[in-house]
């Protein structure tokens, strides 16, 4: 009989790239370490020199650190372990005036048990002269055996989270195990095979990653010093240049590529929207044959539909000129705002399918007008279609588990920005369920941290790998690492702006993007390896080097610059959404259970955050071009950020009569408790001046100042701007709701017939109304309900949408007006 073992296959070890040729030895006297890279050296030579002590303030104790960060988890184990913890540190460290029983502190030329260099205690010695600080153990009974020296470490110590951790504890970083506290006598673990990324919260596998950790907070609102306070050499770009030696971080060693390289030849003269007749028959193929339903079904009949007629005719909505039209259109009007794609690499025909299907719908759901009204109608039923099959075919395929592959995360992003934001009511339900699953299938890999499939040894020999020069290699791992780094970003901004729009719950946490901003946009739009050293060499000999997205979140904060790109600055307005969102979640439980406030009680906080919403403001107003987009989509994230930090979208909706929220009817009682809330708690209240102030400038930038709003008549369906109609509705529900919870329905009201008496009463409020320079001169004036041909032109702009979602909208509006209007 075989042997079982003989089928079992072999498990393939992950192998870490170490660069031999690059050293890094410890010069100081007497010790001779050498390190792979400079950030381990720099923390090493700490033990030597160390910048600062840091003691243990807990009662008898005499603990001492040359790292804050080790310091800190060692206090916490006081809090959390108690007694057990003050047992062992007062062996290892006995509060005893015999010298003889207290720690001994030697070179490692004398006598003594052999032991690994002490990275978390240090003498009160003058480190210049002194020879590497070793500890000796007090008293441990005599080895028998080297591996005696580093036995398992105990069950009640903290490992960090790895990939193969529960998605749902620990953190995204899928770091390699830490100790997280070196306490036990003659267990000294090297803390240089660690990972160089900041630790927040212990980063145990009894945390929630949901949580926004205390000593995160305290440093992005407390501390002044930069992230390498928290770890040493973190962002030191001097004593530090570890993105420089990773491939993931690395963007400044691309070699030109050859003018006749096989990519230089495909993709010079390619663009982006030209899909072959073979590539066009794999799609129709793949939807003949596996986008089915249940015969008699509405998307059965949806199906024939789409499908019957003249394929091959120019004019049919699944035809090879159309289908280049949808990919030209996600180009022309998406791609700025969700920049995930490398466009100048792009190939419609070796992408995979599911994924250029995902392109497809995008460009299909937002069609130019320009192709006339049936067009656009027929192609938006061919992108919810797609939509419909797309995910379940996504699940099902080979490389959706973990580590997925790069373009699985950027199908599952693009359907979630398209099922969230320009389809259904249904597919928008679907996308909220389902948007856990695209961050769990991310925190089992380690995209988070910047390293993306291609890293995997069991699914590198799938990507396409260019073997004709050094430079086109070179080129593609760049493309990959920044594109991976770009998903993870993408699938924070989706989480942070879609819990301030739509009241979602928030699933992910700043700190837990360890990763350097997107690259300059000269580089991520450069079309050959050779521009891209170009562009390098010129951001090089300028001191441009990358931003960490936590050090620019805390910039931010501060009111200090930021260098980046537009989807940079979308980036660090979710971080600040987010640290917003979580810190509102942790006070509301703090009030709760009656107990004491922390970071100096919630107006603290909350004053440091309102103030970097006008940094952010401010510093995108320094620096932002002539490009109208990027100013409109400034306006839009701005105004959303102030209007959701004062008022919950729910109770705007409730207030004004919505039936159904979050999936859940509303109830007489659910009615009655937000009437009493936005007329007596808030209408008169500093809060509710500041959201109708900040409601009222968004709208006057739209309907005002905005040139895509100076025709005359605004329309919602041709809006591009992924967020601006929802903000839109936002807003004229702040305004709404604040006027008529103070003053009432209008005395009378208004007919407003036409069109032309619409636009002329809606400006003439918000020149009056909206005019104020700054919110409390709302809290004296008279006629803040006169908002009646506002609400009707924001209402009309929603009718026919493309977008199921402001058709609600719309509907609760309508409510709104009849209210107004006393009716």
């Amino acid at each position: 009989m075989a042997n079982v073992d003989d089928h079992t296959p072999k498990r393939r070890r992950r192998s870490r790239k170490v660069q031999p040729e690059r050293k890094f030895d410890c010069t100081h006297e007497g010790c001779g370490k050498s390190y792979s890279r400079a950030e381990h050296l720099y923390r090493h030579q700490l033990n030597h020199s160390p910048k600062q002590i840091f003691h243990c303030d807990f009662p008898d104790c005499f603990r001492s650190f040359v790292r804050q960060d080790l310091c800190l988890r060692h206090r916490e184990r006081h809090t959390t372990r108690g007694s057990q913890l003050q047992k062992r540190d007062q062996f290892s460290n006995p509060r005893n005036d015999d010298p003889s029983q207290r720690p001994v502190l030697s070179s490692p030329s004398s006598t003594m048990t052999p032991s690994r260099v002490a990275h978390d205690s240090f003498a009160k010695q003058d480190p210049a002269n002194s020879p590497p600080v070793v500890y000796r153990p007090p008293n441990l009974p005599p080895s028998t055996s080297p591996t005696d020296l580093n036995p398992k470490p105990p069950a009640s110590y903290s490992l960090s989270s790895s990939i193969d951790a529960d998605p749902n504890y620990g953190s995204l970083a899928g770091t390699v195990a830490e100790y997280t506290d070196l306490s036990l006598p003659g267990v000294m673990p090297d803390p240089f095979d660690s990972n160089a990324y900041p630790i927040f919260g212990g980063e145990t596998y009894n945390r929630s990653p949901f949580a926004m950790a205390d000593d995160f907070a305290a440093w992005l609102f407390n501390e002044p010093a930069p992230l390498n306070y928290i770890l040493p050499g973190y962002m030191d770009p001097v004593q530090n240049n570890f993105y420089m030696n990773e491939p993931a971080y690395n963007y400044m060693t691309v070699i030109p590529q050859h003018p006749m390289s096989v990519t230089s030849i495909l993709d010079s003269g390619s663009p982006p929207a030209i899909v072959s007749e073979e590539k066009r028959q794999e799609l129709l193929h793949l939807m003949a044959t596996r986008f089915n339903e249940a015969a008699y079904s509405a998307s059965a009949k949806r199906k024939d539909a789409l499908m019957d007629g003249d394929l091959n005719s120019d004019r049919h909505v699944l035809s090879l000129r159309m289908m280049q039209t949808y990919i030209g259109s996600y180009w022309y009007h998406f791609h700025s705002q969700f920049p995930i794609l490398h466009q100048p690499t792009f190939a419609a025909d070796r992408t995979p399918n599911l994924l250029l299907l995902a392109i497809m719908a995008i460009g299909a759901a937002t069609l130019d007008k320009v192709h006339g009204q049936a067009a656009t109608e027929i192609a938006a039923e061919l992108a919810s279609f797609i939509a419909w099959h797309l995910r379940w075919e996504i699940f099902m395929d080979a490389d959706f588990k973990p580590p997925a592959r790069l373009w699985v995360f950027q199908a599952l992003l693009l359907l979630e920005v398209y099922e969230k934001l320009l389809s259904t009511r249904a597919l928008h339900e679907r996308a909220h369920i389902h948007h856990d699953t695209t961050l769990t299938l991310m925190r089992r890999g380690s995209s988070l941290i910047g390293r993306s499939a291609f890293d995997s040894p069991e699914s590198s020999v799938r990507e396409d790998r260019v073997e004709d020069s050094v430079a086109d290699e070179s080129w593609s791992q760049w493309i990959k690492a920044e594109a991976t780094r770009r998903v993870a970003f993408a699938a924070f901004v989706l989480d942070s702006t879609h819990a301030t729009m739509f009241g979602h719950s928030a699933k992910m946490v700043a700190h837990e993007l360890r990763l350097p901003l997107p690259c300059d946009e000269a580089l991520w739009a450069a079309t050959s390896a050779a521009e891209v050293a170009r562009v390098q060499s010129s951001l090089q000999s300028h001191g441009v080097r990358p931003v960490m997205f936590l050090d620019g979140l805390k910039r931010t904060l501060n009111g200090q610059a930021v260098r980046t790109n537009p989807f940079g600055r979308m980036i660090l307005m979710a971080g600040l959404l987010s640290v917003g969102w979580h810190l509102n979640q942790r006070d509301l439980q703090v009030s709760s259970l009656g107990v004491g406030q922390t970071l100096g009680g919630r107006d603290k906080w909350r004053t440091a955050l309102l103030r970097a919403f006008d940094n952010w403001r401010r510093d995108f107003d320094e620096v932002v071009g002539p490009s109208t987009q990027e100013v409109e989509s400034r306006d839009v994230l701005h105004g959303l950020a102030h209007m959701a930090s004062h008022v919950d979208i729910a109770d705007l909706q409730i207030f004004g009569g919505a039936g159904r929220l979050m999936g859940r009817s509303i109830t007489a009682r659910d009615f009655r408790n937000a009437r009493e809330k936005m007329t007596d708690r808030w209408a008169t209240k500093a809060a509710a001046r500041d959201a109708t102030f900040h409601a009222l400038r968004f709208l006057s930038a739209c309907f005002l100042d905005s040139p895509t709003f100076q025709s005359g008549e605004y329309i919602a369906r041709d809006d591009y701007l992924l967020n601006r109609p929802w903000a839109l509705y936002f807003a004229a529900l702040v305004v709404w709701c604040y006027g008529f919870a103070l003053e009432g329905p209008l005395q009378p009201a208004p007919v407003l017939s036409s069109l032309a008496e619409q636009q002329q009463d809606m400006r003439r409020f918000l020149q009056r109304v909206g005019g104020v320079r700054e919110p409390n001169e709302l809290a004296g004036m008279k006629g803040r309900n006169e908002c009646l041909g506002l609400l009707i032109l924001v209402r009309d702009s929603f009718t026919q949408p493309r977008w199921e979602l402001l058709g609600e909208a719309a509907r609760l509006l309508d409510s709104c007006i009849a209210k107004l209007r006393g009716s």
